[in-house]
């Protein structure tokens, strides 16, 4: 099996997060051509590589192609979402809020 570029790599992760290259330029403060050149073939230097490290949730290996498999988690924007309005609770509320959350999903309304 052949190892993925990092240029496809990039794109592969972009996609699957529903994201243009036009958004993610603007959320990582680029242009969009920067994007479409590290989805092509230039290869993004590392402070680049570390930006959609970050942005993405996955490590430089991942990236590289060290890591195989699926990511330990790809988050959608709504669920990014829903990861800083939790984050932002107070710790008492935020409690409340995970009780909340776990008796949904057991609810008859998640059948």
């Amino acid at each position: 099996m052949e190892m993925m570029s990092i240029n496809e790599r990039l794109k592969e992760l972009r996609v699957e997060n529903g994201l243009t290259q036009k958004q993610l330029a603007d959320e990582l403060g680029v242009g969009q051509t920067t994007i479409a050149a590290h989805e092509k073939s230039h290869m993004p230097k590392l402070d680049s590589l570390i930006a959609y490290a970050d942005f993405f949730e996955c490590s430089l290996d991942y990236l590289a192609g060290r890591e195989e498999g699926a990511l330990p988690y790809a988050l959608s924007n709504e669920e990014r979402e829903l990861i800083q309005s939790f984050r932002s609770l107070k710790p008492n509320v935020r409690k409340y809020a995970f009780e909340q959350l776990k008796l949904l999903s057991k609810s008859e309304l998640n059948r």
